[in-house]
Protein backbone atom coordinates (compact mmCIF):
# COMPACT_ATOMS: atom_id res chain seq x y z
CA UNK A 1 0.00 0.00 0.00
CA UNK A 2 1.30 3.49 -1.19
CA UNK A 3 0.27 6.63 1.11
CA UNK A 4 1.70 10.13 0.81
CA UNK A 5 2.31 12.09 4.19
CA UNK A 6 2.27 15.92 3.16
CA UNK A 7 3.43 17.77 6.20
CA UNK A 8 3.43 21.64 7.56
CA UNK A 9 4.43 23.44 10.83
CA UNK A 10 2.81 26.27 13.32
CA UNK A 11 4.73 28.03 15.49
CA UNK A 12 8.34 29.62 15.34
CA UNK A 13 10.84 27.26 14.64
CA UNK A 14 13.48 29.95 16.80
CA UNK A 15 13.69 30.20 20.44
CA UNK A 16 12.06 33.15 21.48
CA UNK A 17 12.14 32.81 25.70
CA UNK A 18 15.35 32.52 27.41
CA UNK A 19 15.82 28.93 29.40
CA UNK A 20 14.81 28.51 32.50
CA UNK A 21 14.17 25.79 35.15
CA UNK A 22 11.39 27.84 36.48
CA UNK A 23 9.45 27.64 33.29
CA UNK A 24 9.20 24.27 33.67
CA UNK A 25 8.21 24.10 37.21
CA UNK A 26 5.86 27.14 37.60
CA UNK A 27 4.64 28.01 34.20
CA UNK A 28 3.10 31.47 33.22
CA UNK A 29 -0.72 31.03 33.13
CA UNK A 30 -2.13 31.70 29.97
CA UNK A 31 -4.35 33.78 30.81
CA UNK A 32 -1.36 36.58 31.22
CA UNK A 33 1.23 34.99 29.17
CA UNK A 34 0.10 33.74 25.98
CA UNK A 35 2.85 35.34 23.97
CA UNK A 36 5.12 33.37 25.90
CA UNK A 37 2.98 30.04 24.80
CA UNK A 38 2.77 31.18 21.40
CA UNK A 39 6.40 31.56 21.51
CA UNK A 40 7.07 27.83 23.64
CA UNK A 41 5.99 25.55 21.66
CA UNK A 42 6.25 24.29 17.73
CA UNK A 43 3.93 21.79 15.70
CA UNK A 44 5.71 19.75 12.61
CA UNK A 45 2.21 18.03 11.18
CA UNK A 46 1.73 15.42 8.20
CA UNK A 47 -1.17 14.45 6.66
CA UNK A 48 -1.24 10.75 5.48
CA UNK A 49 -3.33 9.82 2.46
CA UNK A 50 -3.05 6.28 0.51
CA UNK A 51 -2.43 7.10 -2.60
CA UNK A 52 -6.41 5.45 -4.30
CA UNK A 53 -7.86 8.10 -2.07
CA UNK A 54 -6.04 11.27 -3.35
CA UNK A 55 -8.14 11.82 -6.52
CA UNK A 56 -11.76 11.89 -4.78
CA UNK A 57 -10.88 13.91 -1.87
CA UNK A 58 -8.57 16.59 -3.90
CA UNK A 59 -12.05 16.82 -6.03
CA UNK A 60 -14.28 17.47 -3.31
CA UNK A 61 -11.89 20.17 -2.14
CA UNK A 62 -11.59 21.66 -5.43
CA UNK A 63 -15.31 21.70 -5.48
CA UNK A 64 -15.45 23.60 -2.23
CA UNK A 65 -13.10 26.19 -3.63
CA UNK A 66 -15.25 26.49 -6.76
CA UNK A 67 -18.18 26.97 -4.61
CA UNK A 68 -16.98 29.92 -2.71
CA UNK A 69 -14.06 31.48 -4.68
CA UNK A 70 -15.43 30.62 -8.15
CA UNK A 71 -12.10 28.72 -9.02
CA UNK A 72 -10.33 26.32 -7.64
CA UNK A 73 -6.89 28.07 -7.44
CA UNK A 74 -6.90 29.93 -4.40
CA UNK A 75 -4.42 28.81 -1.44
CA UNK A 76 -5.76 28.41 1.97
CA UNK A 77 -3.29 28.90 4.95
CA UNK A 78 -4.67 29.38 8.16
CA UNK A 79 -3.20 32.26 9.08
CA UNK A 80 -4.80 34.22 5.93
CA UNK A 81 -8.06 32.83 6.97
CA UNK A 82 -7.72 34.66 10.11
CA UNK A 83 -5.18 37.95 9.85
CA UNK A 84 -7.58 40.75 9.12
CA UNK A 85 -5.54 42.51 6.71
CA UNK A 86 -4.24 38.96 5.52
CA UNK A 87 -8.28 38.17 4.83
CA UNK A 88 -8.67 41.13 2.78
CA UNK A 89 -5.44 40.90 0.68
CA UNK A 90 -5.97 37.41 0.36
CA UNK A 91 -9.49 36.04 0.01
CA UNK A 92 -11.87 39.64 0.18
CA UNK A 93 -10.53 41.73 -2.27
CA UNK A 94 -9.21 39.30 -5.17
CA UNK A 95 -12.19 36.92 -5.06
CA UNK A 96 -15.19 39.42 -4.02
CA UNK A 97 -16.37 37.35 -1.38
CA UNK A 98 -17.64 38.99 1.56
CA UNK A 99 -16.51 38.09 4.96
CA UNK A 100 -19.52 36.19 6.48
CA UNK A 101 -18.93 33.69 3.24
CA UNK A 102 -15.04 33.37 3.80
CA UNK A 103 -15.85 32.54 7.64
CA UNK A 104 -18.29 29.74 6.06
CA UNK A 105 -15.99 28.74 3.84
CA UNK A 106 -13.71 28.24 6.71
CA UNK A 107 -16.01 26.14 8.26
CA UNK A 108 -16.89 23.69 5.66
CA UNK A 109 -13.23 23.29 5.24
CA UNK A 110 -12.79 21.91 8.82
CA UNK A 111 -15.97 19.94 8.47
CA UNK A 112 -14.26 18.34 4.84
CA UNK A 113 -11.13 17.24 6.93
CA UNK A 114 -13.35 15.39 9.75
CA UNK A 115 -15.66 14.24 7.76
CA UNK A 116 -12.69 11.97 5.91
CA UNK A 117 -11.18 11.04 9.26
CA UNK A 118 -10.89 7.23 7.61
CA UNK A 119 -9.07 8.75 5.13
CA UNK A 120 -6.79 11.49 6.36
CA UNK A 121 -5.04 10.61 9.44
CA UNK A 122 -3.02 13.09 11.46
CA UNK A 123 0.57 12.80 12.59
CA UNK A 124 1.93 16.01 14.85
CA UNK A 125 4.63 15.99 16.81
CA UNK A 126 4.94 19.58 19.09
CA UNK A 127 7.98 20.63 20.68
CA UNK A 128 7.97 22.09 23.85
CA UNK A 129 10.96 24.33 23.98
CA UNK A 130 11.03 24.99 28.13
CA UNK A 131 12.57 21.73 28.51
CA UNK A 132 15.67 22.37 26.54
CA UNK A 133 18.77 24.00 27.93
CA UNK A 134 21.00 26.30 26.74
CA UNK A 135 23.52 23.28 26.02
CA UNK A 136 20.92 21.60 23.90
CA UNK A 137 19.68 24.57 22.08
CA UNK A 138 22.97 25.05 20.12
CA UNK A 139 22.89 21.20 18.67
CA UNK A 140 20.89 19.77 16.32
CA UNK A 141 19.19 17.68 18.84
CA UNK A 142 17.79 20.41 20.17
CA UNK A 143 16.36 22.56 17.14
CA UNK A 144 12.72 22.26 16.87
CA UNK A 145 12.22 21.82 13.54
CA UNK A 146 15.49 18.98 13.24
CA UNK A 147 13.86 17.02 16.26
CA UNK A 148 9.94 16.93 15.19
CA UNK A 149 10.86 15.93 11.81
CA UNK A 150 13.33 12.88 13.17
CA UNK A 151 10.26 11.58 15.28
CA UNK A 152 7.56 12.54 12.58
CA UNK A 153 9.65 10.06 10.40
CA UNK A 154 10.09 7.42 13.04
CA UNK A 155 5.99 7.44 13.34
CA UNK A 156 5.48 7.13 9.27
CA UNK A 157 8.43 4.80 9.64
CA UNK A 158 6.19 2.48 11.89
CA UNK A 159 3.19 2.92 10.03
CA UNK A 160 1.68 0.52 7.68
CA UNK A 161 2.96 0.51 3.80
CA UNK A 162 5.09 2.34 2.02
CA UNK A 163 5.08 6.19 2.09
CA UNK A 164 6.11 9.55 0.29
CA UNK A 165 6.63 12.68 2.61
CA UNK A 166 6.12 15.66 0.68
CA UNK A 167 6.99 19.07 2.81
CA UNK A 168 5.45 22.20 2.58
CA UNK A 169 8.49 24.72 0.70
CA UNK A 170 10.42 26.05 3.31
CA UNK A 171 12.78 27.97 1.33
CA UNK A 172 12.96 30.96 -1.49
CA UNK A 173 13.57 27.71 -3.87
CA UNK A 174 12.58 23.91 -4.16
CA UNK A 175 16.46 23.10 -4.07
CA UNK A 176 17.05 20.09 -1.74
CA UNK A 177 20.29 21.25 -0.74
CA UNK A 178 19.12 24.92 0.60
CA UNK A 179 18.86 25.87 4.03
CA UNK A 180 16.20 23.57 5.67
CA UNK A 181 15.41 21.31 3.06
CA UNK A 182 19.12 20.12 3.39
CA UNK A 183 19.07 19.99 7.30
CA UNK A 184 16.01 17.55 7.14
CA UNK A 185 17.24 15.27 4.62
CA UNK A 186 19.92 14.86 6.57
CA UNK A 187 18.19 14.35 9.44
CA UNK A 188 16.61 11.49 7.00
CA UNK A 189 19.82 10.01 5.71
CA UNK A 190 21.99 9.92 7.98
CA UNK A 191 20.68 11.52 11.71
CA UNK A 192 23.56 13.99 11.32
CA UNK A 193 23.71 15.72 14.69
CA UNK A 194 21.06 13.70 16.66
CA UNK A 195 21.02 11.27 18.90
CA UNK A 196 20.08 7.45 18.32
CA UNK A 197 16.38 6.53 17.79
CA UNK A 198 14.52 3.37 16.83
CA UNK A 199 15.23 3.61 13.43
CA UNK A 200 18.40 2.53 11.56
CA UNK A 201 17.39 2.99 8.44
CA UNK A 202 13.45 4.44 6.97
CA UNK A 203 12.76 1.84 4.36
CA UNK A 204 9.51 2.90 4.65
CA UNK A 205 9.73 6.18 3.23
CA UNK A 206 10.71 6.01 -0.40
CA UNK A 207 10.75 9.35 -1.20
CA UNK A 208 11.09 12.84 0.46
CA UNK A 209 10.23 16.25 -1.60
CA UNK A 210 9.59 19.81 -1.21
CA UNK A 211 6.65 21.49 -3.07
CA UNK A 212 4.94 25.01 -2.80
CA UNK A 213 1.51 24.96 -0.83
CA UNK A 214 0.12 27.02 -3.49
CA UNK A 215 0.05 23.37 -6.10
CA UNK A 216 -1.19 21.29 -3.61
CA UNK A 217 -4.58 21.19 -2.01
CA UNK A 218 -3.23 18.44 0.95
CA UNK A 219 -0.21 20.55 2.01
CA UNK A 220 -2.96 23.33 2.77
CA UNK A 221 -4.78 20.72 4.42
CA UNK A 222 -1.87 20.35 6.99
CA UNK A 223 -1.50 23.47 7.20
CA UNK A 224 -4.82 23.79 8.89
CA UNK A 225 -4.13 20.74 11.15
CA UNK A 226 -0.67 21.86 12.01
CA UNK A 227 -2.68 25.31 13.24
CA UNK A 228 -5.10 23.77 15.27
CA UNK A 229 -2.62 21.88 16.75
CA UNK A 230 -0.41 24.35 17.86
CA UNK A 231 -3.64 26.14 19.54
CA UNK A 232 -4.73 23.10 21.69
CA UNK A 233 -1.03 23.15 23.15
CA UNK A 234 -0.70 27.00 23.21
CA UNK A 235 -4.68 27.22 25.08
CA UNK A 236 -4.23 24.30 27.36
CA UNK A 237 -0.49 22.64 27.85
CA UNK A 238 0.48 19.51 27.13
CA UNK A 239 -0.50 18.19 30.19
CA UNK A 240 -4.38 19.22 29.77
CA UNK A 241 -5.12 19.53 32.81
CA UNK A 242 -8.31 21.90 32.30
CA UNK A 243 -10.65 19.20 32.87
CA UNK A 244 -14.32 20.47 34.39
CA UNK A 245 -17.74 18.61 35.58
CA UNK A 246 -20.03 18.23 33.24
CA UNK A 247 -23.87 18.33 34.71
CA UNK A 248 -23.75 14.66 34.64
CA UNK A 249 -20.67 14.74 36.82
CA UNK A 250 -18.46 13.54 33.86
CA UNK A 251 -15.02 15.16 33.67
CA UNK A 252 -14.72 16.72 30.28
CA UNK A 253 -11.23 17.43 28.73
CA UNK A 254 -11.23 20.77 27.35
CA UNK A 255 -10.63 21.26 23.27
CA UNK A 256 -9.68 24.32 21.24
CA UNK A 257 -12.89 24.22 18.95
CA UNK A 258 -11.26 23.39 15.89
CA UNK A 259 -8.79 21.14 17.11
CA UNK A 260 -11.88 19.19 18.52
CA UNK A 261 -13.09 18.46 14.92
CA UNK A 262 -10.60 17.02 13.62
CA UNK A 263 -9.50 14.91 16.60
CA UNK A 264 -11.08 12.09 15.14
CA UNK A 265 -8.76 12.08 12.41
CA UNK A 266 -5.19 11.38 14.53
CA UNK A 267 -3.77 8.09 13.63
CA UNK A 268 -3.82 5.77 16.75
CA UNK A 269 -3.07 2.22 17.98
CA UNK A 270 -5.81 -0.55 17.19
CA UNK A 271 -4.58 -2.63 20.06
CA UNK A 272 -5.33 -0.22 22.94
CA UNK A 273 -6.76 2.72 21.15
CA UNK A 274 -3.84 5.05 21.78
CA UNK A 275 -3.02 8.12 20.46
CA UNK A 276 0.04 9.56 22.28
CA UNK A 277 3.22 9.00 20.59
CA UNK A 278 0.85 7.40 17.74
CA UNK A 279 -0.72 10.30 16.01
CA UNK A 280 0.32 12.98 18.61
CA UNK A 281 3.80 13.27 20.13
CA UNK A 282 4.94 15.97 22.70
CA UNK A 283 8.66 15.83 23.22
CA UNK A 284 10.06 15.34 25.83
CA UNK A 285 7.43 12.89 26.36
CA UNK A 286 8.39 12.97 30.17
CA UNK A 287 4.32 12.09 31.91
CA UNK A 288 3.46 9.60 28.96
CA UNK A 289 -0.15 11.26 29.30
CA UNK A 290 -2.39 9.30 27.37
CA UNK A 291 -4.39 12.19 26.18
CA UNK A 292 -8.26 10.72 25.58
CA UNK A 293 -8.93 12.02 21.96
CA UNK A 294 -11.40 9.45 20.36
CA UNK A 295 -14.34 9.59 22.89
CA UNK A 296 -16.96 9.67 20.48
CA UNK A 297 -14.96 8.66 17.44
CA UNK A 298 -16.70 5.24 16.77
CA UNK A 299 -20.43 6.17 17.22
CA UNK A 300 -21.24 5.80 13.88
CA UNK A 301 -18.81 3.61 12.54
CA UNK A 302 -15.39 1.81 13.24
CA UNK A 303 -12.52 4.40 12.36
CA UNK A 304 -9.40 3.06 10.31
CA UNK A 305 -6.07 2.85 11.44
Amino acid sequence: MLYKVFIDDSGKKEYKNPYSKDFIAHPPPFEKYEEFWRDNYFVLCGVRIKQEDLKIINSEINQLKKEYFGTHRVEIKSDWLRNPHKRKRRYLIPFKISPERLNEFGEKFIDLIGLYKEQLKILAVVFDKRFYGDNKRQKAEGKPLLKTAQVLFERVQYSAGYNIVIFDQMESSLKLSKGDHDKILNVFQKNCGMEKIFVDKYDKIIDIKFMRSCDENFLQVADICAYNVFHQFVKFGRDWTGKTKSKEGKATMNFYPYFDRIRCNFLYAPSNMQVRGIGLTCIPDIDKINWDLLEGCFDDKKTSH
